[in-house]
């Protein structure tokens, strides 16, 4: 089993001082079970091997055939559960908004793809290729489909791309902790709003499609990201018209990130892997170096403190040797800042219990111009710049200063970790296509709050709770007024 896998045995406390249900299943299995997806998991085992121990895949491109047709399966079931186009079966008592058992039935069904021995013979490399099939599949990255034109009736199509990412801090494998029942809002928007349309103010309709992003690091130096977006910003009819990357973020506030740094954290992903050990953006890792007991060895060329992104889209290789500024430093947001921050996206949205900020509903919004950087990028000395308080309007502008050149990042507005690694891959294609569009990324609000309500005894052992579920409501309802403020602005251009 891979290293997240090994997390599908783990359970939640289920004894302790705040513990009130004992149940001892692994996180995983619940999730499944709550969710109603297990006939899919049985109809991929019994594709890969029925009951006789055969199969009726015969070679490795039928295989490959299977994978991604499953994954697909598994996406658009996904999403029609999150949109209430399907009825849920079973015992699922979980509500269709949850993003979690997506994750929890895409790891148990690459698991069983890797332990698949088919009669005929696979390589490594074969059986590398399929898992990739399947993650890419699973994740909508493969069912992205962009409009062109105009609608039957004559609306002009705007076309907007956004992504969200899985679940992650989900604690060691094997170790019971409350992590495990961690979920993603920006996962749950994604699943909410892939291919939705909504009609803007000249009677053109925004068509969103989304897609859902791994927290580990290798995939994104594989070139996942660029794969997935770069057909649709190249030259067509197709084109799309924004882009946008979301994450969870900060306590009860939606930050547009303005500069995406190059640089890597020490964060591990939840494949157990960091690729920055030391903290020089020239620093990178050796093939074949251990960074953690049970975790993959380091396989990627380039795979360090600084981001390397694929030839193919680039247009030069900045795996093989460290250059300062190729890809650049940093990059930066083309929000329409001005009506994100003051078109009162908040409006409508019930504030959950415990959120802090202006008004009575839905949360704050601010534009976070911080980030981070290396003066001498030979030394490990760093300094901030920017930063502000400022929330739902518009900060003095004078606050705002671009790095210069001479500088190596250290830290983007939206941090070191992934979340900022896709922000930056994302405009930085945007700039590598000469595209003028809106990009960026939005922070949405931590979801993750199980508890607080007065005279509710606390439970680790809970998969949801009331509050858990309010939280993913407002912060879907919100950010789905965000993505069609920015719709709102291409009808201006």
């Amino acid at each position: 089993m891979s290293y997240e896998e090994r997390r599908l045995e783990t359970p939640l406390p289920f004894s302790g001082e705040n513990v009130v249900g004992n149940d001892k299943t692994p996180l995983a299995t619940r999730m499944i079970n709550a969710g109603g997806f297990n006939q899919l998991i049985s109809n991929f085992k019994q594709n890969l091997c029925n009951t006789n121990g055969l199969t009726e895949v015969s070679n490795f491109e039928q295989a490959k055939k299977l994978v991604s047709k499953s994954g697909q399966e598994l996406w658009s079931t996904a999403v029609d559960r999150a949109q209430g186009r399907s009825v849920i079966k079973g015992n699922a008592s979980l509500p269709a908004s949850d993003d979690r058992i997506l994750y929890w039935v895409r790891v148990q069904m690459t698991k069983a793809l890797r332990q698949w021995n088919p009669k005929f013979i696979l390589t490594a490399a074969e059986k590398e290729e399929l898992q990739w099939i399947f993650e890419k599949a699973s994740r909508g990255q493969n069912s992205i489909d962009l409009p062109e034109g105009k609608n039957a009736d004559g609306r002009l199509y705007r076309r907007m791309i956004i992504s969200g990412f899985d679940v992650f801090s989900l604690g060691q494998p094997g170790e019971p902790n409350t992590g495990l029942r961690n979920g993603n809002p920006s996962a749950a928007v994604a699943l909410a709003l892939d291919g939705k349309e909504f009609i803007l103010s000249d009677g053109s309709i925004l068509h969103i499609e989304s897609y859902i992003l791994p927290v580990n690091y290798d995939p994104f130096t594989k070139g996942m990201q660029e794969d997935t977006l770069g057909p649709w910003f190249k030259a067509g009819p197709k084109r799309v018209d924004a882009s946008i990357t979301l994450s969870q973020g900060g306590n009860s506030i939606f930050n547009l990130e303005q500069y995406n740094a190059r640089f890597h954290g020490s964060v591990a992903g939840n494949d157990g892997m960091a690729y920055c050990l030391s903290s020089l953006p020239k620093d990178t890792l050796a093939i074949g170096k251990n960074v953690g007991d049970g975790v993959d060895l380091i396989s990627l060329k380039g795979s360090g403190c600084n981001i390397v992104v694929p030839e193919r889209w680039f247009g030069s290789d900045t795996a093989s040797e460290w250059k300062k500024d190729s890809p650049p430093q940093f990059t930066i947001a083309s929000f329409p800042h001005k009506k994100m921050l003051e078109d009162h996206s908040q409006l409508g949205i019930l504030r959950p219990m415990l959120v802090t900020g202006e008004g009575l509903e839905g949360f704050d919004v601010t534009w976070n111009t911080y980030y981070e950087y290396f003066p001498d990028c030979s030394k490990p000395e760093t300094q901030g710049e920017g930063g502000h308080e400022v929330v739902n309007k518009m900060p003095n502008m004078s606050l705002i200063k671009d790095p210069v050149p001479e500088w190596c990042s250290r830290n983007g507005s939206g941090g070191d970790y992934l979340s900022n690694e896709s922000a930056y891959r994302n405009t930085l294609l945007r700039d590598v296509m000469r595209l003028k569009i809106p990009a960026g990324h939005i922070h949405v609000p931590v979801m993750n709050n199980f508890d607080g309500v007065p005279n509710v005894k606390q439970d680790d052992n809970a998969i949801t709770t009331a509050i858990f579920e309010s939280y993913r409501t407002a912060i879907i309802g919100q950010t789905t007024n965000l993505l069609k403020i920015i719709g709102e602005s291409l009808v201006e251009k």
